[in-house]
């Protein structure tokens, strides 16, 4: 028995190996990410999961722009319920389920007929590609959707074994319950099982129907499900529908703004607009131009009556009037979106690459992007065809090969129907892997490869897709100076990948003279504060910033105004709000709030940035007036405020987590903290108990109801001068998805979790 297992140990040292090597880098990362706020589909699928958890069902999505499948929400929810809203249980999870993938690609590789060590090879590649290492730090279903993909690969190897096929079959049903992209694959599977189970029509009947049974006991569920609470038939989401209609749009207009495709759904949606606002946002769909009586029949109804059923039918009817009445243009757009499939975009959003150019990665990142990802793709890109050219020579694992080929295929096909990022090429790289391996395991037979013509077109094929990818090509394309390039990819000038790096790798000490600015600002150290200022390293834009408030430390705004006017921040609100900061230490209040109060100011919201960079004079009357345009370096941890109809007043929500600083309130007597609050929470959740602090001492809970009331706490004696800075903590609910929706500018994607509201805070 022991030399058993040490025969295992010995020939699957490769996969240990590829373990480890995945462990350590996943560790490295963890928490290390160069994350700003939510990207992509995050914010949606933790609102949805956030209601599930408690115990809202689906929901939320009834008020979205669409509905989600339901497996990844679930996934969420069953962990919000056990541990809270705790982001690092998630990733923790995933973390372990993208190890749990190197070893399924090591496996699909081994039963492919890879030896130990070419599985191995692929396992590594798997474990060290940065997309399936950083992922599991994203609330985004890719790690979840790839370990069912590839379990249900694994058990659908051979179409006589009908009981791997239908547990093939119910895994393919949980990877379509996370990515309703791959309802299409399902018949695909069947046909290509079918024809490879050999045997009479009887045999080859069951090897097809049973994949697609397997799937439909968990899809019929949910559909059944899904149409009933929807309002209509829906197999899976309603995605795809949106899709067609943004596509459609894309095409017709040639541009890539899905603000048209945004309003034609709301005119479908937000409660809150009246007739006149529905027919305008409407106006410029096809349907409206065209006069479809169907979209005129849903604009005559409350948008309460329309169900996601009916948006769903009438965003399909959308896109396909878009795509008949351009059909040139919708061709020649899925043509560029194929090209997008495999080119690389630097700075898309899942790269967490925003801010590169100012020197906001760290440099080890901007490495691990360029090798771990970029470079690893465009060498693993023709090497996927010269693998799959050597396994159809060998002929081996065919009836697994060809699921493989088919899911290569049919990405290829479908993605670019719709649009194309590159984080759809995420669920293929574990298959490139495995089959890059067995070219690379192949090369030192390349002279037999040429014999062959059909093997001569797989190397052309391979030459055409790297040239695609990398497009080296790029540096002859003739430019303006200083003007960037029209392709993103991996050579070439600006936007290119090397190009990219170089810049994020050059600006970088830029970036990090900024940080030391900022932490003198944030210590209140004037003289480390002068000394970030001296440094030749900060840029133009820092100085801009920097310059004026230190003037303003020092008792010499006049002097910060004159400073102000001689560079440009960064933002255009930056500078409002400095010149706000420098207006209120003259005492003009009124000066103050016009700047403050600019609506270029309110679409950023920059409480955080105020607090760290603001040191603000004493208010009058120790008292902060909460959305009145002369809060901001006063508050921290709130949202915009807005008027709520319910309690009569203008107020800011607070966040789970927020602060309020009192400068130079303390007179060295004990005095009262006394907060006009509360908490118009949903009817069925409790109201939430708000712990009051100052600094490490616990000043006691207030709870708010759902109306205005004011709550006095006692302050301690401090130190005559000292500011009092105190922080409020409270459980939070994610409102409607109307709320996600909303938010547009800079705010567009990110969730709020709303804990109570504020309308003022003052120091008795």
């Amino acid at each position: 028995m022991c030399s058993l297992h040490n025969n295992r140990y010995t020939q699957h040292w490769p996969l240990l190996l590829a373990l480890l090597i995945g462990t350590a880098l996943r560790v490295a990362l963890w928490n290390n990410l160069p994350r700003l706020s939510l990207i992509s589909d995050e914010a949606e699928y933790l609102a949805a999961a956030d209601w599930l958890a408690h115990g809202r069902g689906f929901a939320w999505h009834t008020g979205y722009l669409w509905t989600r499948a339901p497996l990844y929400p679930l996934f969420l929810a069953a962990q919000i319920a056990l541990f809270g809203r705790n982001l690092t249980v998630i990733f923790a999870t995933q973390t372990l389920l993208s190890l749990l993938n190197v070893g399924l690609v090591y496996a699909i590789a081994r039963r492919l007929g890879g030896s130990p060590l070419i599985a191995g090879g692929a396992a590594l590649l798997s474990a060290i590609a940065l997309p399936l290492a950083m992922y599991p730090q994203f609330l985004l279903s890719e790690t979840l959707f790839i370990s069912l993909l590839l379990a249900a690969f694994l058990l659908l190897v051979d179409p006589q074994q009908r009981r791997d096929v239908l547990l093939g079959g119910l895994f393919l049903g949980l990877a379509t319950l996370t990515r309703g992209l791959l309802l299409g694959f399902l018949p695909l599977v069947a046909l290509w099982l079918g024809w490879r189970a050999g045997g009479g029509w009887r045999e080859r009947m069951i090897a097809a129907l049973l994949p697609l049974v397997g799937a439909a006991l968990l899809i019929g569920p949910w559909s059944l499900y899904a149409s009933r609470t929807y309002g209509g038939l829906i197999v899976i989401d309603t995605t795809s529908a949106y899709n067609l209609a943004l596509g459609g749009r894309t095409a017709y207009d040639g541009g890539r703004s899905d603000a048209p495709t945004r309003n034609f759904t709301l005119a479908l949606l937000d409660p809150t607009l009246d007739d006149a606002q529905r027919v305008a946002l409407a106006a410029s769909s096809c349907l409206a131009q065209t006069g479809d009586p169907r979209l005129s029949a849903a604009l005559a109804k409350p948008v309460t009556a329309i169900t996601q059923a009916e948006r769903q039918r009438l965003l399909s009817a959308e896109g396909w009037c878009l795509i008949w009445a351009k059909p040139g243009a919708f061709v020649e757009k899925t043509l560029i979106e194929l090209v997008d499939l495999f080119q690389i975009n630097f700075s898309g959003a899942e790269r967490l690459a925003e801010g590169f150019a100012l020197g906001r990665l760290p440099r080890w990142y901007t490495l691990a992007l360029l090798l771990l990802d970029d470079t690893l793709y465009i060498i693993t890109l023709p090497l996927t065809v010269l693998g799959w050219a050597t396994l159809r020579r060998k002929d081996t694992g065919s009836a697994l090969l060809g699921l493989i080929g088919l899911w290569l295929l049919y990405n290829i096909a479908a993605a670019p129907l719709l649009f194309a990022i590159n984080r759809f090429r995420t669920p293929l790289l574990p298959f490139l892997f495995v089959l890059a391996m067995f070219a690379l395991a192949a090369l030192s037979h390349w002279r037999q490869w040429l014999a062959s013509w059909q093997t001569r077109l797989y190397v052309l094929l391979a030459f055409v897709l790297w040239l695609v990818a990398a497009t080296p090509y790029a540096y002859l394309e003739p430019l303006a100076p200083g003007a960037p390039s029209r392709w993103a990819s991996y050579f070439g000038p600006y936007p290119s990948a090397l190009a990219a790096a170089q810049i994020a790798w050059q600006s970088r000490p830029q970036y990090e003279a900024l940080a030391r600015l900022e932490a003198a600002v944030a210590n209140n150290d004037l003289a480390a504060w002068g000394q970030a200022l001296a440094d030749p390293a900060l840029p133009v834009y820092a100085q801009a910033i920097g310059e004026p408030l230190l003037a303003a430390r020092r008792g010499q705004p006049e002097q910060g105004l004159a400073l102000l006017a001689q560079h440009q921040p960064l933002y255009a609100w930056q500078a409002a709000v400095v010149r706000g900061e420098l207006l209120r230490q003259m005492g003009d209040l009124a000066g103050a709030r016009q700047w403050l109060g600019l609506t270029v100011v309110d679409d950023w919201n920059p409480t955080a940035w105020a607090w760290q960079w603001l040191h603000p004079p004493r208010l009058p009357g120790d008292r902060i007036d909460l959305a009145d345009d002369n809060d901001l370096g006063y508050i921290d941890g709130f949202y915009l405020g807005e008027f709520d109809p319910v309690l009569g007043a203008t107020v800011r929500w607070a966040s789970e987590t927020a602060r309020l600083r009192f400068p130079a309130a303390a007179t060295g007597q004990p005095r009262q903290l006394c907060l006009r609050a509360a908490a118009n929470w949903p009817p069925d959740l409790p109201q939430p108990t708000v712990q009051v602090a100052l600094g490490e001492q616990i000043l006691g809970t207030m709870t708010p109801n759902r109306q205005l009331r004011e709550h006095c706490l006692s302050l301690p004696a401090m130190p005559v001068g000292a500011d009092y800075v105190i922080t409020l903590t409270s459980p939070g609910f994610v409102p409607d998805a109307l709320d996600l929706v909303r938010r547009q500018g800079p705010q567009v994607g990110q969730v709020r979790i709303l804990a109570f509201q504020l309308d003022w805070a003052e120091v008795r």
